[in-house]
């Protein structure tokens, strides 16, 4: 009777002494991910990498504001309770879904394009 065995793992090898700033940034480069996102009318439309879209709103409400700061302390469920509030329950679930730093990243240009609205809004004197 033959006897299978597990063949054992070659061990891995980091080199830690040799590790530059340039390899850290050429690394960081490799992971970030691929988001995308254009403005259509008054929505933010955001494609993750693997293809799924998201549609929120380019509008808040003070009541919106107000909601985040009732139903949640931390962040993370403040960000959820608005997803929720204006784009609706399959975008906020869309959200929690993808990796974390995707969904930071689709955030930040989400409140990045709402920020620079608002400084449409009010020019400089």
């Amino acid at each position: 009777m033959a006897t299978r065995t597990k063949p054992a793992p070659e061990p891995e090898e980091y080199d830690f002494d040799n590790w530059t700033e340039d390899d850290e940034t050429a690394a960081l480069a490799a992971l970030k991910p691929d988001i995308k996102h254009i403005i259509v009318e008054k929505n933010f439309i955001g494609r993750f990498p693997d293809g799924v879209i998201v549609k929120m709103p380019l509008s808040l409400s003070l009541d919106d504001v107000d909601a985040l700061q009732e139903d949640a302390a931390n962040p993370v469920d403040q960000f959820k309770t608005l997803l929720k509030r204006v784009a609706g329950d399959d975008v906020a679930a869309e959200f929690s879904k993808h990796d974390l730093a995707e969904t930071v990243i689709m955030a930040d240009r989400y409140f990045t394009v709402f920020s620079k609205i608002s400084q449409a809004s009010f020019p400089e004197s």
